[in-house]
């Protein structure tokens, strides 16, 4: 459980449960990763923050405390600090929302992703950046100049097509975890890992000679 609970008076109080071993080993700027999973992490902390503590005071330290983090890590202040602005700009308004507002929303979203394509990409620095691939998908494929956007085509049966939006879907490649930790060990068939440094290390030999 990540939730610590108090009894004041007639009234219960929450802030966040951190272990004290706790590393915060947070992806570091200089990782070969899109930048969206940094604004990612930060919206979804500061909104779990504003979640779970009942107090201002305990959101207003929780979140200090993870900005500090950050910073160790190696992120910049002038980088971060107009994410955090937006993060709690958004937890902010999640939390007066009604019931109502919340279904109208999900709703919202399933329809816009019956209407969105996925592109589905190994995330690599030196790759087109999302805007140009966006770009790209609009000038082309959507909305090319002098032609007929993508949502007023139809097919041999009279059919409009439904897509109206790209979403890119970065993946990873393989780390160094999936290549030497195996989770599902029965389905990792020839793709095995070696299960020991032996394989990629030299045999050392012993420096005694036989008599």
């Amino acid at each position: 459980m990540d939730l610590t609970l108090t009894i004041s008076g007639r009234t219960i109080q929450s802030t966040l449960f951190e272990k004290a071993q706790n590393l915060y080993l947070y992806l570091p700027p200089h990782s070969s990763h899109p930048r969206g999973p940094l604004q990612s992490l930060i919206f979804g902390n500061i909104l779990r923050i504003h979640r779970l503590c009942s107090t201002p005071n305990e959101i207003q330290k929780h979140s200090r405390a993870f900005f500090r983090r950050l910073i160790n890590r190696g992120h910049n202040s002038s980088t971060i600090t107009p994410i955090f602005h937006k993060a709690t700009h958004n937890a902010r308004a999640y939390m007066q929302r009604t019931p109502d507002d919340h279904t109208h929303r999900q709703h919202t979203l399933q329809t816009k992703t019956d209407t969105t394509i996925f592109f589905h990409l190994k995330y690599h620095p030196q790759d087109p950046t999302a805007r140009d691939i966006q770009q790209a998908w609009q000038t082309t494929i959507a909305s090319p100049p002098n032609d007929v956007p993508l949502t007023q085509l139809t097919n041999v049966d009279g059919f409009s097509v439904p897509i109206q939006s790209l979403t890119i879907a970065y993946s990873r490649p393989l780390n160094l975890r999936n290549q030497f930790s195996v989770r599902n060990i029965e389905n990792r068939g020839s793709q095995c890992p070696p299960t020991s440094l032996d394989t990629l290390t030299p045999p050392i030999f012993s420096s005694r000679h036989g008599s």
